[in-house]
């Protein structure tokens, strides 16, 4: 039987992790371990419970949301950070990307993106909330990278795409009928076209580049 995601919460608002709480513990694969309310707690809970994923607030007490998060890829490895905030400022953006989170969720998200984000980074994805995705692209986050002469397949754009709207890669598969190794593999040709090395980058500069829309259209 499949273990089911450990999870530990840190965010100072007893109100946030009670609401945040209530959402992961109605899902069956899903389970809240502990939560924290400040970053020195943060990194002893994650020391001696060793949780798949972390959800981390940014503007708790104690040290910086970046020490943190390079303190837990030393210390726990396996640990998959997704940041969940109502911050969307481009420097703890591109900090924190810096380091190594696998995922940005804001907070006026509706409660069901955060099991979505989970899912998504234990299955190896990356989870990014679309609006700050088209902020990044607004700002030029993807400044000096080479924007001419990208050719992408019919099924590179529309693998592209669902990646822009949040899809996993088990979503994409279903649609445009590949397996999720296939999918990887496409997704990496599409990286190397447009020269990245991460599904972030890429879908920040398929918004850039209008390649992709950031908003999902319902077909």
């Amino acid at each position: 039987m499949t273990q089911p995601t450990r999870i530990v919460i840190a965010d100072d608002h007893p109100l946030v992790r009670m609401g945040i709480g209530a959402t992961l513990s109605a899902q069956k694969d899903l389970q809240l371990v502990g939560e924290a309310v400040d970053a020195h707690e943060v990194r002893e809970l994650c020391l001696r419970l060793q949780p798949d994923v972390l959800l981390l607030d940014l503007s708790m007490p104690g040290p910086a949301p970046t020490d943190t998060v390079t303190y837990l890829r030393e210390h726990c490895p396996a640990t998959k950070v997704v940041v969940l905030t109502a911050y969307d400022d481009e420097a703890y953006v591109r900090g924190l990307l810096a380091v190594g989170v696998r995922g940005y969720i804001l907070k006026d998200e509706m409660p069901e993106t955060v099991v979505r984000a989970v899912q998504a980074v234990v299955r190896g994805d990356s989870w990014f909330s679309v609006s700050l995705l088209k902020k990044l692209a607004r700002r030029g986050t993807l400044d000096g990278q080479q924007t001419t002469g990208i050719e992408l397949s019919d099924r590179e754009l529309r693998i592209l795409q669902l990646a822009v709207w949040g899809r996993t890669d088990r979503e994409i598969g279903e649609e445009v009928y590949l397996s999720e190794r296939g999918v990887r593999y496409h997704l990496g040709r599409i990286y190397d076209k447009l020269g990245v090395t991460s599904r972030v980058e890429a879908v920040a500069q398929a918004v850039q580049l209008g390649l992709a829309d950031a908003q999902e259209r319902r077909e």
